[in-house]
């Protein structure tokens, strides 16, 4: 048991602000809000928070995290007066470039900022056609390793290489799917 002392708690639903409460964790369970939980609970450790802002984690429904690599970049793009031109000029082209150890980092850095976004939770839809088969175990080591909870898939399509490319994104969203699987039954998926 853990105790949160003294927050600012933010509950989303209903929507409500409680100022001056404790927050009482056991496990992965919030066991109780509310003011002198520490009378409640003597035994548990506790962190004086002073008032401090907690609320429930944000998931971002929608991500792509190798487009974090991309900021600041200073590449010769022609202009884009559309999105087809976007995705031809900058991403696609970004995304062909991914290697596992640039797609390891998108997906650790990009965990971080999440995290420091407010984010406990993301949804990210992935591509790097010249490296498709592991790629998703990739990208997860980043997440689990910055301690962020994802769900991703690998995008399947013909773009760049035709059926064989294609093929080969159904297989690594199914290898991925069943290594979780695997994981949970044997309780070694940390979430």
């Amino acid at each position: 048991m853990f105790i949160l002392k003294n927050v600012t708690a933010v509950q989303l639903e209903p929507t409500r602000v409680l100022e001056g409460v404790d927050i009482a964790i056991e496990g992965s369970l919030i066991k109780a809000v509310g003011p002198n939980l520490r009378a409640l609970y003597p035994e548990a450790n506790y962190r004086e928070m002073g008032g401090k802002l907690v609320m429930p984690g944000i998931v971002c429904a929608h991500n792509h995290f190798y487009s974090g690599l991309s900021r600041g970049i200073m590449a010769n793009i022609a202009p884009c007066p559309d999105f087809i031109s976007t995705l031809k000029n900058l991403w696609w082209r970004l995304d062909r470039a991914l290697d596992e150890e640039s797609l390891y980092y998108s997906g650790l850095i990009c965990s971080l900022e999440a995290i420091k976004s407010g984010c406990s939770a993301v949804i990210d839809h992935h591509a790097s056609p010249n490296f498709i088969k592991g790629s998703l175990n990739v990208l997860r080591k980043g997440f689990v390793e910055a301690g962020l909870r994802g769900m991703t898939c690998f995008e399947t399509t013909d773009r760049n290489g035709g059926l064989a490319e294609l093929q080969a994104g159904v297989e690594e969203n199914i290898l991925f799917a069943q290594a979780i699987d695997a994981a949970k039954a044997k309780g070694n998926e940390p979430y």
